[in-house]
This record gives structure tokens, C-alpha cells and sequence, in this order.
């Protein structure tokens, strides 16, 4: 699909790397930016396997080359602008000013290449009182009132494990510089733009209909567990085994999960048998329900559940989801063979197109793999690759190195 795209990445951590990661696997040649001496640190985070191979930084990099150049010395820096003036798309993720005092801002990328895409991943975005802190996707969820939303009724604020600011600024990156470069080639006359991709905007506005409904009503919304404020039943009841089950009847299929549960009478009752109703009651409904839920073990509920066609799902954990037939055949997981480690396991991207598929999943670059491919691509001569091996301004492998 993108076949022909360049992208020059200079992105740490995970947002912006995985971006990357997508418009590699969407076809895109990427060509990763890691430091000489420490790379990206996300090659020393757990989980690791074999001879400290991180599938950390795998989740992020696969698909990519990789070049270890010292954006400080400047002959390193003259490699990144011969690379930026080939390449459709620019990413950095420095706090707000690095980029400019490297001499990787936008102006000076643009005006080496007016077509490219420059995406800029922050914290908190390049303006606003903000702009210089760093951020983290714990703190954006603290601080953009996600926490503040999950948990329990009577128990404090939850973070969710998934890093969930990082995942979607990464998806709402992709699709930004899928825009832009559309627009590029149909609108904007060849012209590229830049891209400010804060990681607090995504989150809050992520809240959806939850900050809609406050900025509508002025009502602080207070943690709910599993349950829905607006759709009653919507929650998690715990089954005789012990086990939980997810369900969410919607008004046609109120009267059969009432059937189900050994109450056909709820279903006319004039407390439950509008939603209106049945959130106004439903201090009332839900003990009622629970006490129901606890008569059968889950897998029995979900069958009956299944076979009426009302909306329920297991609380699965991990190792459940990755046995579950449908996520199986969706092909949502596959491998990779890593050199002195064997196959690798990673998450497939989610993509399904009828034309152009997403590329296979490979094996993330080690520190440096193409810095030579790199070099030689960009017209350094022999000798020229082995002084910039030996005054550290680069640094590749040393099968690479001869």
C-alpha cells in the first residue's frame, strides 16, 4: 500500500515507534534512528528472552532498518539531512525545542524537502504552558482524567496496563500522516506539513461520550466498574463458578436475557421495561440480576446466551484470548524467526484489506544492522564509512563493519 514511502524515524520509546512500525507494515521503508552507544532504551525492557533480545522494543520496530547515528557530531547530522531530502515523512518525538536546537525542527527539515511529512509526537504537544514537560502515559492518563473514570464504585482510580495514551497517539499518528500525504498529492500542491501529535489531546479527546456528557451537563462523572451509567444491564456478574460474564442486552433483546435469567416478568414490570426505566431503577435491577447470575456457571450463561442471540461475553484472560477460536482465526498473533533466539511471537496488526495486505511480521533491526547499507546508499565512500565507525559518529555490527 505505501510501497515507495520513505520514512526517516528518529522517535524513542513507543508512540512514535510504533507509528513507524505501522507505515512499515503497511509498506513503507522505515528507516529507524538510534543512538551509537545506548540505542533506543527500550532494548534493555522486559520482556527478554534468548541473549537479551526485548520483545519491548520488538513491539515496536519490527520491519524497520536500522541505523545508530550521534545526532551531535555533524557529520552524523549531515547523514540524517541527504536521508530527510529522499524521504516523504519526518518523525520526532523530543520535548518541544530539542528538535530546533539539534537542527531537526521543522523549518530546517522542510527547507531541505518542502514535500515532506514532519510529525511531531510530544507529551503535551508544541504549544501551551505544557509544552516543555515530558510525558508519560501514566501521567496523560492521570492528568487527562482517564483514571479518574475506571475502577470500582467504592475503590479509587484505576490505570489501565495497556499503555492506552501511547497505543492510540500511535494510531492517531498513522492516520494523520496517511492524510497528509493524501492531501500532499491532491491538494496541497507536492507541499508537505507538520504534524503536532500531543499525546494529552488524543487522551482527552478519547473521552468521547464521556467529556461530551460532561461538557453538556457539568456533571463529574464518578467511577462505575463494569457497568454503563447510560445502558442498564451493562456490566460484569459474577457466575457460580466463580467466573464472570459480560452482558449487554439491548431493548429487543431485554425480554429474552429477562427469560433467561428465570424472570419473564421483568420484562413488563414498569420499573425495567424502557431503558429510561431501568436506569432509574437500577439500584433495584442489578441485585436481582447478580443473585440470577449466580444460579449457573459462566460457560452454561454464555451458551444460553449465545443460542438467544443476546450480546455477552467472557472476562477472558491472556492466555484465553490467544486459544479463543475467533481471534485465532483472525490471525492476530504470528511469528517471526529472531537470529540466536527462534521464533518470536507478535501481535499482528489489526488491518484487513482486500487488495493490498499488510506485510508479513519480520524481526526488528539490531542496533546499527544497516548503517552501512545506509551509507553506501547515500554515497560514502569506504573509506568514509570507516572513519565515521571509528570516531563513533555511527555505529553498525561487526559483520557490517568490513
Amino acid at each position: 500500500m505505501l510501497a515507495g514511502i520513505r520514512v526517516l524515524d528518529v522517535c524513542r520509546d513507543l508512540a512514535g515507534p510504533l507509528c513507524s512500525m505501522m507505515l512499515a507494515e503497511h509498506g513503507a521503508e522505515v528507516i529507524e534512528v538510534e543512538h551509537p552507544e545506548t540505542g533506543d532504551e527500550t532494548r534493555s525492557w522486559p520482556p527478554i528472552v534468548g541473549d537479551g533480545f526485548s520483545g519491548y522494543f520488538a513491539t515496536m520496530n519490527r520491519g524497520k532498518r536500522g541505523i545508530a547515528v550521534n545526532l551531535k557530531h555533524q557529520d552524523g547530522l549531515e547523514l540524517i539531512y541527504d536521508i530527510a531530502r529522499t524521504s516523504d515523512v519526518f518523525m520526532q518525538s523530543f520535548t518541544p525545542g530539542v528538535a530546533d536546537r539539534l537542527g531537526l525542527g521543522y523549518e530546517r527539515i522542510s527547507a531541505l524537502n518542502p514535500r515532506i511529512v514532519y510529525c511531531s509526537v510530544s507529551g503535551f504537544g508544541q504549544t501551551g504552558p505544557y509544552r516543555s514537560k515530558r510525558g508519560y502515559d501514566p501521567i496523560l492518563q492521570a492528568m487527562s482524567g482517564f483514571m479518574s473514570v475506571i475502577g470500582d464504585k467504592d475503590g479509587g482510580p484505576a490505570k489501565s496496563m495497556v499503555p492506552i495514551v501511547d497505543v492510540s497517539t500511535a494510531v492517531h499518528a498513522f492516520a494523520s500522516i496517511l492524510g497528509s500525504l493524501f492531501w500532499r498529492e491532491r491538494n496541497g500542491g507536492g507541499t508537505g506539513q507538520h504534524i503536532d501529535m500531543s499525546m494529552l489531546d488524543v487522551i482527552v479527546s478519547m473521552l468521547s461520550i464521556v467529556g461530551t456528557r460532561y461538557l453538556m451537563t457539568g456533571i463529574v462523572p464518578t467511577r462505575q466498574g463494569t457497568e454503563n451509567p447510560q445502558r442498564v444491564p451493562s456490566a460484569a456478574f459474577e457466575c457460580a463458578d466463580g467466573r464472570y460474564l459480560q452482558a449487554v442486552p439491548n431493548q429487543r433483546q431485554w425480554p429474552s436475557f429477562c427469560a433467561l435469567l428465570g424472570h419473564p416478568e421483568w420484562a413488563k414490570d414498569p420499573r425495567f421495561a424502557t431503558p429510561v426505566a431501568r436506569v432509574d431503577h437500577r439500584d433495584v435491577l442489578y441485585p436481582m440480576v447478580r443473585e440470577a447470575f449466580r444460579k449457573r456457571p459462566r460457560d452454561e450463561w454464555r451458551a444460553a446466551f449465545d443460542d438467544a442471540a443476546v450480546a455477552c461475553a467472557p472476562i477472558n484472560d491472556l492466555a484465553e484470548v490467544f486459544a479463543d477460536p475467533q481471534v485465532q482465526a483472525r490471525q492476530l498473533a504470528g511469528y517471526y524467526d529472531q537470529p540466536g533466539v527462534g521464533p518470536v511471537a507478535g501481535l499482528a496488526l489489526p488491518f484487513k484489506y482486500s487488495q493490498t495486505p499488510c506485510a508479513p511480521i519480520t524481526r526488528p533491526p539490531e542496533l546499527g544492522e544497516h548503517t552501512v547499507d545506509v551509507l553506501r546508499d547515500y554515497g560514502r565512500s569506504e573509506d568514509a564509512i570507516r572513519q565515521l565507525l571509528d570516531q563513533g559518529t555511527v555505529r553498525a555490527p561487526s559483520r557490517k563493519e568490513a
